[in-house]
């Protein structure tokens, strides 16, 4: 009995981690922006953006963050011509649960805003020190200035 209570709680752990998301790498489906990953794991745990306008930098990131756990070899392959990739690491949070999503993009000469919304767990979450982060993929603008902001 203990063993079987002992694998269904391990069980509900191991889903409740599984928070990541990779969206597909077909560029004729992006607009204005595509989120091109998201998850409760792989930032920094510094509030912190970076901007990517070339192939080689972002396979750079993405081999040393997203494919370091994920034991991928795989990296989207992006048209650094017409489009830029920012990735947003948010502040360490004491517990898993929170949902970030991208609600628009703002772009203006070369100020680009990415407004998103943070919705913290309604139940029980995950008690664990998480590090979000979103990678989004936007339309290119030269000298680019990002900022994310949330939209209350």
């Amino acid at each position: 009995m203990k063993n079987l209570l002992f694998c269904f709680g391990f069980l509900l752990f191991a889903i409740s981690c599984s928070n990541s998301q990779a969206t597909s790498n077909d560029n004729s489906k992006m607009n204005d922006f595509e989120v091109l990953y998201k998850s409760e794991y792989g930032g920094s745990g510094e509030e912190k953006t970076e901007v990517f306008t070339d192939q080689e930098s972002f396979t750079k990131m993405w081999n040393g963050s997203i494919n370091l756990y994920s034991g991928s070899t795989d990296v989207p392959r992006i048209d650094f011509s017409k489009k830029m990739v920012v990735s947003q690491h948010f502040q360490s949070r004491n517990s898993g649960g929170a949902e970030y999503q991208i609600k628009s993009v703002k772009q203006s000469g070369n100020k680009t805003e990415v407004w998103y919304s943070a919705i913290g767990p309604e139940e029980m979450a995950t008690m664990a020190i998480t590090a979000p982060m979103i990678i989004v993929v936007v339309n290119k603008t030269d000298d680019p200035i990002v900022e994310f902001k949330i939209q209350k």
